[in-house]
């Protein structure tokens, strides 16, 4: 896997803010791949005390989390303010409702949210006990980095979970004609989790297929999904006939039922942060025990 991914960090930034309030239109793909993510927590052994979701968009892994681990003081960041606000707005204290219910006391919301890059966040090392990550790893612009920042504030025996978009993701688009994003590749993702120092990766996937009757609807999703942020993207206005002509492309590829579909291929990761963490670059402590004089 490159050090760096075909992504303009800034467009990436740009992307999320000016969607922030058409995230919802990826709210079913979201939400699914979190309810997947939290029944592989299921079977883990783990009672966090401190919580981080990195990519918390609008806030509902963290309410989840919270209902699940009452105990645990639970975080959320993204990268976009603009997100992280909405997000503060749902989590806010409500009168009455599942919310409400989660409130860990009078007045109080079931998570914290702050705006922060992945790459560099802004907390003590060894801090949290579990990650979270839902369908961001794919948005890094430097995943080795991102990485390593998981592995920095993880404590010692403490859990990463996560899921990205796979490389077979959006292979419609693709057919169609549109310069896409490089999504990760599943091996790949657990070469950096063992290079970064985690321990025991488990890698898997699952693939989805939408369907849809039209193709303005398909495009609108794949467009909520987070735009394009590539690097060497088109940078000027595209009209109407560009438009047209998406559409038309996407048309041709409806299936014998008459309807189109859009692949999905969900990675789902975790793995733990071993007793005894590695340093950072690359080393490791070295105990020497003094001989004993006989």
């Amino acid at each position: 896997m490159p050090t760096t991914s075909d992504l303009d960090p800034k467009a990436v930034r740009r992307q999320f803010a000016r969607r922030a309030g058409a995230l919802h239109r990826a709210d079913f793909l979201l939400r699914e791949a979190e309810r997947r993510l939290l029944e592989r927590l299921g079977i883990v052994r783990l009672q966090p005390s401190a919580i981080l979701d990195v990519g918390c968009g609008l806030g509902h892994s963290l309410a989840a989390l919270a209902q699940r681990y009452p105990q645990a003081s639970v975080r959320g960041c993204d990268l976009a303010w603009q997100v992280a606000a909405q997000a503060r707005r749902a989590l806010a204290p409500q009168p009455r409702g599942l919310l409400a219910r989660l409130r860990k006391g009078s007045g109080q919301p079931v998570a914290s949210v702050f705006a922060a890059d992945a790459h560099a966040l802004p907390l003590a090392a060894s801090s949290v006990d579990l990650v979270w990550s839902n369908l961001a790893f794919h948005w890094f612009a430097d995943p080795p980095r991102a990485v390593e920042e998981w592995h920095r504030v993880i404590r010692p025996d403490g859990l990463l979970t996560f899921t990205a978009l796979g490389v077979d993701s959006l292979v419609e688009l693709r057919e169609a004609g549109a310069r896409m994003m490089s999504f990760p590749d599943m091996h790949d993702i657990g070469d950096l989790l063992v290079g970064a120092g985690f321990a025991e990766p488990v890698m898997d996937v699952e693939r989805i297929t939408l369907t849809y009757r039209e193709a303005a609807a398909l495009l609108a999703d794949a467009r909520a999904l987070g735009g394009n942020a590539l690097a060497g993207r088109f940078r000027g206005l595209l009209g109407r006939g560009h438009r047209r002509e998406w559409l038309a492309a996407l048309e041709r590829g409806r299936g014998p039922d008459g309807m189109l579909r859009l692949s999905v291929e969900l990675i789902f990761g975790h793995a733990w942060c071993p007793a005894k963490k590695r340093l950072p670059g690359g080393l490791a402590r070295v105990e020497f025990m003094p001989r004993r004089r006989p």
